[in-house]
């Protein structure tokens, strides 16, 4: 049994909802100790005994990333950060964990790196990093930001584990290509499909893509205005775990940003998706690349009348292209990943005992 400290990014809810898979899983055999802030500590104090840390977070204006304002949001709260960063350090000495894990949460891969604890990485995010295919040229720019940002946040680590939708060439050996990891609500789900078009709005300030919305004769059922309220043809509704999978269960297609955990969640069960990514977010913009690619939705970089009606009228052709989505489990992945972990924890002793 390996002692490990799990640390998951706070921001958005997509890294915490894949860790509660990852989590279930290996606690069976592992005694583990979770580390998270923001949104993510919400979600999961409803599963498991979890300590709030504090999250560097991205600060948006006019439906895009600010990095002035992120930058300086983040100067300001540094010493905020670092001193509850302190419960990290806490938990390392007290448990002695043989490993972490984090999924692009930086800092208990700063700890790792200066305690010398061997680290696994499970995100989606590395993909950007550790891919040989070429980048698109028109997103050098946030390419280029996304990797600084990158090799920042995660420094080192031992194995990667990439969730991806997509195939692409790997650059080395110590990174592996998984299937996304969907919450076995997904897995298990029995689809439907209504009149409604689900929706997923990041921003509340968004309110232009409402009055869009509003001008198309379909029914629309939004999440992201924090608000249960009809507007004609368009439902408000708070954001509640169990409606929101009803919803995607029984939709006729989304509408999302660029977030992977909702594409992957959406694709699985064959719903067709619109995806517009928030500005400056590389990773999000690489989703929404493939997603068209792969014939599974379109990539749209401003919200507009004409494109909304484009992909309702291409929905058919959609839904024929994910007819051949192959559905999985998630065992096959959560089972490379222990043996991952059952590699470096004996490496780990082994050094231990020839010291």
């Amino acid at each position: 049994m390996a002692r490990i400290l799990y640390g998951i990014a706070g921001e958005g809810m997509g890294h915490a909802v894949r860790s509660r898979v990852v989590i279930e899983h290996l606690s069976k055999e592992n005694e583990i100790k979770i580390a998270t802030s923001g949104k993510a500590y919400s979600y999961l104090t409803r599963f498991f005994n979890v300590e709030e840390i504090d999250y560097f977070r991205l600060i948006y204006k006019n439906n895009k990333t600010s990095i002035a304002l992120t930058l300086l949001n983040n100067i300001v709260r540094l010493p905020k950060i670092f001193l509850k960063s302190l419960k990290i350090y806490k938990i390392i000495k007290e448990s002695k964990p043989d490993m972490i894990i984090t999924d692009f949460e930086p800092l208990v891969d700063y700890f790792a790196f200066f305690c010398n604890i061997p680290v696994i990485s499970i995100d989606n995010q590395h993909i950007i990093t550790k891919t040989s295919d070429k980048m698109p040229k028109k997103y050098r720019f946030e390419a280029f930001l996304t990797l600084a940002v990158m090799k920042l946040f995660i420094i080192k680590s031992n194995k990667y584990f990439i969730n991806s939708f997509f195939n692409c060439s790997l650059k080395d050996k110590n990174s592996v290509l998984i299937k996304p990891l969907l919450r076995k609500e997904i897995i298990n789900a029995k689809t439907a499909v209504k009149e409604h078009i689900l929706v997923y709005q990041t921003f509340e300030s968004n309110k232009k893509l409402i009055k869009i919305l509003q001008t198309i004769s379909e029914k629309f059922v939004v999440y992201g205005f924090h608000k249960n309220k009809k507007l004609g043809n368009v439902f408000l509704k708070e954001v509640d775990e169990s409606n929101f999978l009803e919803d995607l269960k029984s939709c006729k297609a989304v509408i999302t940003s660029g977030g992977f955990v909702l594409i992957s969640e959406a694709l699985y069960l064959k719903k067709p998706v619109l995806s517009m990514p928030i500005k400056g977010q590389f990773e999000q913009i690489l989703n929404a690349i493939y997603l068209e690619r792969l014939g599974y939705g379109i990539f749209a970089e401003e919200s507009s009348k004409e494109i909304i009606e484009n992909f309702i009228k291409k929905i058919p052709k959609f839904k024929k292209n994910l007819s051949n989505y192959k559905k999985y489990a998630n065992k096959e992945a959560l089972d490379e990943i222990a043996k991952a972990i059952k590699n470096e924890f004996s490496t780990a002793h082994r050094a231990v005992e020839n010291s």
